[in-house]
C-alpha cells in the first residue's frame, strides 16, 4: 500500500524534527517550554506545525488509496505534501518567511486537492 510507505517516510521526518528540539533542549537545558531561545522555540513550532497536519494527509491519501485512485495522483499528493512540509520546516528554522509561505501553500493545496477528491467521489 502506498500509504504506509508515505506514512513511514512522514514518521521518520517526524522523529527528525523532534531530535531537532531534543538537541535544543539538551544545548540550553531546557525541559519546558523555549526559555526565550528563538531556535528552540523555532523548532518546537516545525516539530508541532508538522503533527497538526499530517494525520490528515495521510487520511485523505489512504481514502484516495482505497477508492482505487491512480499510483500516479497519489504520488503527486503525497510527494507535494511533504516538499510543503520539509520546505517549512527548513523556513520555520532559518527565520525565511518565502520559504515558509511557499511551504504551507503547497500544504493546504494538496489538503484541499485530497479533500475535495474525496468529496468528488463520494458523489460518483
Amino acid at each position: 500500500m502506498f500509504t504506509g510507505l508515505f506514512a513511514a517516510i512522514c514518521t521518520l521526518f517526524y522523529i527528525k524534527l523532534s531530535f531537532d528540539v531534543i538537541k535544543l533542549r539538551r544545548k540550553h537545558k531546557v525541559g519546558i517550554g523555549h526559555a526565550g531561545h528563538t531556535d528552540l522555540s523555532a523548532a518546537i513550532r516545525a516539530h508541532a506545525n508538522f503533527i497538526e497536519y499530517t494525520p490528515l494527509a495521510v487520511i485523505l491519501l489512504f481514502i484516495l488509496e482505497f477508492q482505487k485512485v491512480s499510483s500516479i495522483l497519489l504520488l503527486a499528493f503525497a510527494s507535494t505534501f511533504l516538499i510543503g512540509r520539509v520546505l517549512h520546516a527548513i523556513a520555520l528554522n532559518k527565520a525565511n518567511i518565502r520559504i515558509r509561505v511557499f511551504g504551507m501553500l503547497l500544504t493546504f493545496l494538496v489538503l484541499i486537492s485530497m479533500a475535495l477528491f474525496n468529496g468528488f467521489l463520494y458523489f460518483i
